[in-house]
């Protein structure tokens, strides 16, 4: 359901309710075969570094401007799953990981652990920079509280108590992990190459099989 989400044959999803962004066109090959790997997202988006601010798919803000952006995905997957990534971040010091579970642990990786981040930012003739989009660790927290919540609001209701299905939504609701990656090196590919963090992703589990 995950992938065909991402390739637009599913409308939405309980966590998101408009279809996939134009700006992850670019990496929508590489969403998917996460999604079927396992890796259930629910948030991404390619680096951008430095296109125009009239860029018909990156651009916002008004003209003469240009545009800045650090690849991102949150996720849910399983326990084993994350603690590999937790080793992929690791080797990888442009990357930040955070993790948390149902019952509210966390874990983290990478550039000390993190901090409060900007994840889009614009440049402007007489302008402050502007940053529509931040990662901060606090409100992930917060927002993974209610992103665990859907999964019976949204869904386990839907199907019957002791079925396939109900079973299955519940284990993952309770045993996955909803966790963030953001790869800090922006400059390392273009908005056309998708970035490398979902290539290390995709590489690193293959590597693992």
């Amino acid at each position: 359901v995950f992938a065909k989400y991402v390739e637009g044959k599913v409308p939405h999803l309980p966590w998101c309710e408009t279809a996939l962004k134009p700006e992850s066109f670019t990496i929508q090959g590489q969403l998917a075969s996460l999604n079927r790997a396992g890796f259930l997202s629910i948030n991404s988006q390619p680096p951008v570094n430095g296109v125009p601010s009239s860029h018909p798919v990156f651009g916002w803000g008004g003209t003469g401007g240009y545009i800045y952006q650090k690849s991102y995905i949150e996720f849910f997957v399983s326990p084993e799953n994350a603690q590999i990534l937790i080793e992929m971040v690791a080797m990888n010091e442009s990357m930040n990981l955070y993790a948390v579970n149902n019952e509210g642990k966390e874990m983290r990786a990478g550039l000390a652990e993190g901090g409060i981040t900007a994840l889009t930012w614009g440049v402007f003739p007489n302008r402050e920079i502007l940053q529509p989009t931040i990662f901060d660790p606090d409100t992930f927290l917060i927002w993974a509280e209610e992103a665990f919540s859907l999964w019976t609001s949204m869904w386990l209701n839907l199907y019957e108590f002791g079925s396939a299905s109900f079973d299955l939504i519940e284990n993952i609701r309770d045993t996955y992990c909803l966790v963030a990656i953001i790869d800090n090196d922006f400059m390392s590919s273009n908005e056309q190459q998708g970035g490398k963090l979902l290539e290390e992703m995709l590489k690193y589990f293959s590597d693992q099989q």
